[in-house]
């Protein structure tokens, strides 16, 4: 390795379970491998349970109330990415974007030198039409799409591109199944990320490659090859499937607000695609380092495979949670970390100890030898002495994370609950989890064998472990925000109006994946 820096290569699974990519669930074999080589993380928490804070988190090793980005204000107004550090530091910084949460919209994304988008690009064939996911947004198939596509096609900016996107759009899905763009847009950014490392190795600096997979985020699209057979009730057919999971998608308020409750068969059906989905994941993951390997990369580069947060399956004391909005729940937060880079993170260590994905940024800024947290970083060496030294105090006493409620500036039609725009925190430290809601505090006694939580009296958790935790969720330094109580905190915080528009594409994008 000598003295060059190493590259740093981080690939985030959207919304992959701890106990799918790391557990039994899910067949995931090249994530295996890599654990064997490197280190396995094993109690990792987010530092949020949805994508733009969590990620955001990830970038900077801050936590949400720390840096700003939340559904209250979608920038960062405090901080600074890793990203910005490595680009001054000599990196050539590339970002494979899904084109969601965090993409170069956003100062977040536009730090990066390269962002190349894989998702949806035959949506929108001709650039100067509107993308075709947008005219035919809430219109089920059938003669109503038609007549809605072509009339909101008219009434743009450009029909005629607009109405050429429609009609390349149906073409492709008369010979080759359109739908099958988004399925299989992981594979795209494999095949563009080996065509950035073929170009990173013949350079003389290091390189910095975040990519964003959107496997196994609802809805559960699954390549032929990885499909289980198992349908949903009532559905002989695949195509009846995919309205199955087009009718889910519409209803996901109502099954988040306890109004449709899912059935028994119906998640034993879903919690086996998103298996599936994560085998898939696992499998571009795969070629991913297959190509760094065969680029002669793979001993120069840390890599580190994590997820954004978890997901809902049917969790919930009184609703059948499905996806990750409104809560704070354990399986969201949970989420695989696994590293490897020679000389430090190697040999298969498994390791418990508590940790979160705050620190992978400052690792990060550890082996590029710049100024880093050694408070909050994954190095053996940082953590020994930190906690040797004076920086022992400061080394979290509890893994933390904070749901700031729906987004504000683009609620949901028909949602106006107003417990549903109120924080949400939580302390997690060895056995015992503690959320706070509005100031009223919940215990529940964690299970990290099988990746769940169950609600437990405040009294049963033991006096020292409920003042730390009841610490974390108050303090600014530990925690995730002081005691800020919603609504009466929003005047403060609320800075949607003078965040950027989210632009029309990603927007259609957001509502498809139903977070506005």
């Amino acid at each position: 390795m000598g003295e060059r820096k190493p590259n740093v290569l981080l690939l985030v699974i959207d919304a992959c379970r701890f106990d799918y990519l790391r557990g039994p669930k899910a067949e995931t074999p090249n994530c295996d491998a890599l654990a064997d080589e490197g280190t396995d993380f094993r109690r990792a928490v987010s530092a949020a349970p949805w994508t733009l804070p969590s990620v955001t988190s990830l970038l900077t090793g801050k936590y949400p109330h720390e840096h700003g980005a939340d559904s209250r204000g979608f920038e960062m107004d405090r901080g600074r990415t890793v990203t910005a550090d490595l680009r001054e530091a000599g990196y050539r910084c590339l970002h494979l974007s899904p084109k969601t949460w965090i993409g170069d919209w956003l100062p977040q994304g536009r730090e990066f030198h390269h962002v190349s988008e894989f998702t949806g690009p035959d949506h929108r064939h001709f650039d100067g039409g509107a993308d075709v996911r947008r005219l035919s947004a809430g219109v089920a198939r059938g003669p109503e799409w038609y007549a809605t596509v072509v009339r909101r096609a008219l009434e743009s900016e450009n029909p005629a591109l607009s109405l050429a996107n429609a009609a390349m759009y149906k073409y492709r899905e008369a010979t080759e199944d359109a739908w099958l763009d988004d399925v299989r847009a992981s594979e795209r950014a494999a095949r563009i990320a080996d065509e950035w490392f073929a170009e990173f190795g013949t350079a003389d600096g290091p390189f910095f490659a975040y990519a964003h997979l959107m496997d196994p985020h609802l809805p559960f699209y699954v390549p032929e090859e990885f499909r289980s057979p198992v349908r949903p009730p009532d559905c002989a057919t695949y195509d009846e499937e995919l309205d199955y999971l087009d009718d889910l998608m519409d209803d996901l308020w109502a099954i988040r607000l306890g109004e449709r409750r899912l059935s028994a068969a119906e998640l034993d059906y879903l919690r086996r695609r998103y298996a599936d989905e994560v085998a898939y994941a696992d499998a571009v993951v795969g070629r991913m380092l297959d190509a760094l390997d065969e680029r002669g990369l793979a001993d120069d580069t840390l890599v580190v495979v994590t997820a954004d947060h978890g997901e809902h399956l049917g969790e919930g004391d009184d609703r059948t949670l499905l996806d990750h909005q409104t809560s704070v729940g354990f399986p969201l937060l949970r989420v695989p970390l696994v590293a490897r880079y020679p000389g430090e993170f190697e040999g298969g260590e498994r390791r418990d100890d508590l940790v979160q994905t705050t620190h992978v940024a400052e690792t990060i800024r550890a082996l590029a030898g710049l100024e880093h947290d050694r408070a909050r970083s994954l190095l053996a060496a940082d953590r020994e002495r930190s906690a040797s030294e004076e920086r022992a105090e400061r080394r979290p006493k509890a893994a933390v994370a904070e749901y700031a409620g729906v987004v504000r500036s683009h609620p949901p039609d028909g949602v106006t609950d107003e417990r549903l725009f109120r924080t949400r925190r939580t302390a997690i430290a060895g056995d015992w989890k503690l959320d706070s809601v509005g100031g009223e505090y919940r215990a529940r006694r964690v299970d990290w064998a099988a990746n769940e939580s169950e609600t437990v009296s405040l009294d049963a958790v033991p006096d020292a472990v409920r003042e730390r935790l009841t610490e974390a969720i108050r303090s600014g330094s530990d925690g995730v925000g002081g005691d800020r109580d919603d609504p009466s905190d929003r005047g403060e915080r609320d800075r949607n109006e003078t965040d950027p528009s989210v632009p029309d594409d990603v927007e259609a994008n957001l509502r498809e994946l139903g977070y506005l």
